[in-house]
C-alpha cells in the first residue's frame, strides 16, 4: 500500500486546515487570556499580540483504535512563539471530512 503524501496535502488545502488552526488558536488564546486573566498574565508578562508568531509545527494523520480503522483524524500542530521564545504548542484535531473534533493548547 502506498500512502500519499500529496492526497494529505489535499485535504489540508481542500478544507482550509492552516487558516482554520490559526484561527482557532487565536480563539483558544484570547479565552485564555480573558477566563484566566491571573494566570494569563503570569505566562505572558506585559502581553503583546505582536511578538506571538505562529508555525505550522506538522500535518499528521493519525490512526486511532489500532488495528480498528474507524475513529481516525488528522491533526495540525501549530508552534508558537512569543518574543522570539518557543512558548507552547496548539493542537487543532479534525475528523476525516473536515470536521473540528477537538483542540488544546500546552505551554511551556
Amino acid at each position: 500500500m502506498d500512502i500519499s503524501v500529496q492526497e494529505i496535502k489535499d485535504f489540508v488545502l481542500e478544507y482550509n486546515l492552516e487558516e482554520r488552526t490559526i484561527s482557532g488558536f487565536w480563539n483558544y488564546f484570547n479565552n485564555y487570556q480573558t477566563e484566566c486573566e491571573g494566570e494569563f498574565l503570569c505566562d505572558f508578562p506585559d502581553y503583546s499580540s505582536d511578538e506571538v508568531e505562529l508555525y505550522i509545527d506538522s500535518i499528521a494523520l493519525r490512526i486511532t483504535n489500532w488495528p480498528d480503522d474507524g475513529y481516525n483524524h488528522v491533526v495540525v500542530a501549530l508552534r508558537m512563539h512569543y518574543k522570539e521564545q518557543y512558548a507552547g504548542i496548539y493542537k487543532m484535531t479534525y475528523t476525516l471530512n473536515g470536521e473540528i473534533e477537538d483542540d488544546q493548547l500546552s505551554l511551556i
